[in-house]
């Protein structure tokens, strides 16, 4: 049962689906959340910070993966995939928000501060086990070929 509800989480964490839904959500938040800036503008802010989320959060995926792969250690590559993540998704998150002139940015990010990490946290950890777990193989059949190790040592540069 578990296994089930873990191989299900994982493959919709890796779908555009998921990566719609999350988007969805966070852009109707910021909707409601700049909508004292004008409808006009908080529709801009909305799209905006949809576009941003089901973007980053389908592109973090391979940036998980890339990011994953480049220490030798896999435990190691599991923090460097949860954090680059995080540092590239708020830094691009605050920067377009600042550019389009959102006036409640760190309220607008707000909500998805909790899923971000957990997301990021949780994804790494998928990674990190299916590697030392061979057995447990969900993704690293579908990933590029570039990122799959050679054979070799344990997280082998590809």
């Amino acid at each position: 049962m578990r296994e089930r509800l873990l191989k299900r989480l994982y493959r919709l964490m890796d779908s555009p689906q998921g990566a719609v839904l999350g988007g969805l959500f966070y852009g109707t938040w910021a909707l409601i959340v700049n909508r004292h800036a004008g409808w006009p503008h908080a529709g801009v802010i909305a799209a905006t910070h949809w576009l941003l989320s089901a973007s980053i959060t389908y592109g973090s995926v391979t940036l998980m993966r890339t990011l994953f792969w480049l220490p030798r250690d896999p435990r190691n590559g599991a923090l460097l995939s949860a954090i680059g993540s995080l540092v590239l998704t708020y830094t691009l998150l605050i920067g377009v928000h600042y550019m389009i002139g959102t006036p409640q940015i760190l309220i607008t990010l707000a909500p998805g501060l909790v899923p971000t990490i957990g997301f990021a946290s949780v994804y790494s950890s998928l990674l990190l086990r299916e590697t030392i777990d061979p057995v447990w193989n969900l993704s690293l059949s579908r990933a590029t070929p570039a990122l799959v190790p050679l054979q070799g040592g344990r997280n082998a540069r590809a």
